[in-house]
């Protein structure tokens, strides 16, 4: 464990193991509790609200009945599949600047399908009946229905979960070895648990390696198919503007866009409030770079499917229709990461916020214009209707981000945010080309 641990291997290991084991100050203490006063609030008062008087508490109407509560589950959701996607892509591609991005994005994806699965359960609306959704007939006396799209998502969803988890723990063992091995008391004892037996062996380093390219390339190929069931939750349908073959690709990649703008708003806040711990050192220019001009290739493909859907429209003879909100789409998501062009934007800390702000808002405006918009705009006259979202469903939102915020933090103090051996494994491949 030498080049892991000792001073061979160049790594700030003190400063991560600080990191972990420092006391935890007041103001994190502060945004933490906000954060689940906030989540406890918004989620409990609203799926008290829709458990005591029904689904009727929410915007909803019979035109118009997924509402926000279904777009939240789809950005939601299209964050979590991105950050294990990107995680897994960087390393099977060998990506020497996955190490300061990676355990983050992991991170964010358990984070984020969390918050997504709040969804769909209150959407249910009697909430004490949604275990039915699982496969258990001989109790229930209900087999699901395979052919219901909701099933799709329960099965797709629940697996892409555990199996990202899995991911994450197991990128986790080597650290928590390294852990054990520099803390005292309970928390040693903990993190031998968690390390699992690990002394760093040749072997085990052999067994880590091979399991971490299984499980990558496994996690790449679920989660195109795991968001595209996603997206026939829509296409499936007889709406016209969701009845579209093009939907998977484009969901898919709509998700990865909106999952490295969190990502990168991810990596500006540690950035600027861990200074403390050499942090500049793990996200120093090259991975700021890096990751700006990934954003700017998927932002440019994103452009492609917009112009891809409104053309079948076209060709398909349905009227186009041409809205504010379709050029804020398109200029929140496409035309802002352009600035990235610039290399001094590319690095630069305030660009990096402000593009990631926008990328979030124009998805989550994505999602609400296919999913409200598409339901609105129907073709039978006596079918047409407005959505007005009401207090439940903001309360929805709220505590979905707080929700958010509580998960990302517990997380991220009690595990290493920066993978301790990635810059090992990383050497010892580039020391043999």
């Amino acid at each position: 464990m030498k080049d892991v641990t000792g001073e061979e291997g160049n790594y700030p290991i003190a400063s991560i193991v600080a990191a972990v084991g420092k006391p935890i100050n007041g103001l994190w203490w502060g945004v933490f509790t906000v954060a689940w006063v906030v989540a406890l609030c918004g989620l409990g008062w609203s799926g008290y609200q829709i458990a005591m008087e029904g689904v009727g508490v929410l915007g909803v109407n019979n035109s118009v009945p997924w509402g926000l509560d279904v777009v939240h589950f789809v950005f939601w959701i299209g964050l979590g599949h991105a950050g294990t996607l990107i995680s897994a892509v960087l390393w099977l591609t060998r990506q020497s600047w996955r190490g300061p991005i990676a355990r983050g994005a992991e991170l964010m994806t358990l984070c984020a399908v969390i918050c997504a699965a709040v969804f769909p359960i209150v959407h249910v609306g009697r909430i004490w009946m949604t275990w039915l959704a699982s496969p258990m007939p001989e109790i229930s006396g209900v087999w699901p229905d395979l052919a219901s799209p909701i099933l799709w998502d329960v099965m797709a969803v629940s697996t892409y979960f555990f199996l990202s988890l899995i991911y994450w723990y197991l990128g986790l063992i080597p650290d928590f070895a390294v852990l054990r091995d520099h803390c005292n008391g309970k928390r040693r004892r903990w993190y031998g648990l968690l390390a699992l037996g690990w002394q760093g062996k040749a072997h085990q380093w052999r067994a880590f390696i091979g399991c971490n390219g299984i499980f990558a390339a496994l996690l790449t190929a679920l989660v195109v198919s795991v968001h595209s069931v996603v997206s026939y939750d829509f296409a499936v349908t007889q709406v016209a503007d969701w009845h579209l073959s093009i939907f998977p690709p484009y969901f898919v990649v709509g998700a990865i866009l909106s999952g490295l703008a969190m990502i990168q708003l991810i990596l500006v806040c540690v950035r600027r409030f861990m200074k403390q711990f050499a942090i500049q050192e793990f996200l120093n220019k090259k991975v700021l770079d890096y990751s700006s001009r990934l954003l700017l290739c998927v932002a440019l493909g994103m452009g492609c499917f917009y112009f891809w859907e409104q053309l079948s429209k076209l060709l398909s003879g349905t009227e186009w229709h041409s809205s504010p909100l379709i050029w804020l789409i398109f200029g929140l998501n496409v035309l802002v990461p352009q600035i990235y062009w610039i290399k001094k934007c590319r690095i630069s800390r305030i660009c990096m916020v402000l593009v990631s702000v926008a990328v979030l808002i124009g998805m989550w405006l994505e999602r609400f214009w296919i999913i409200v918009g598409g339901l609105e705009a129907s073709e039978l006259p006596g079918a047409i209707g407005n959505y007005t979202a009401s207090m439940v469903d903001w309360a929805m939102c709220l505590g979905s981000i707080g929700l958010f915020i509580g998960l990302y933090m517990g997380g991220a103090r009690l595990t290493p945010f920066f993978s301790l051996c990635e810059n090992y494994l990383t050497r010892k491949e580039h020391r043999h080309e």
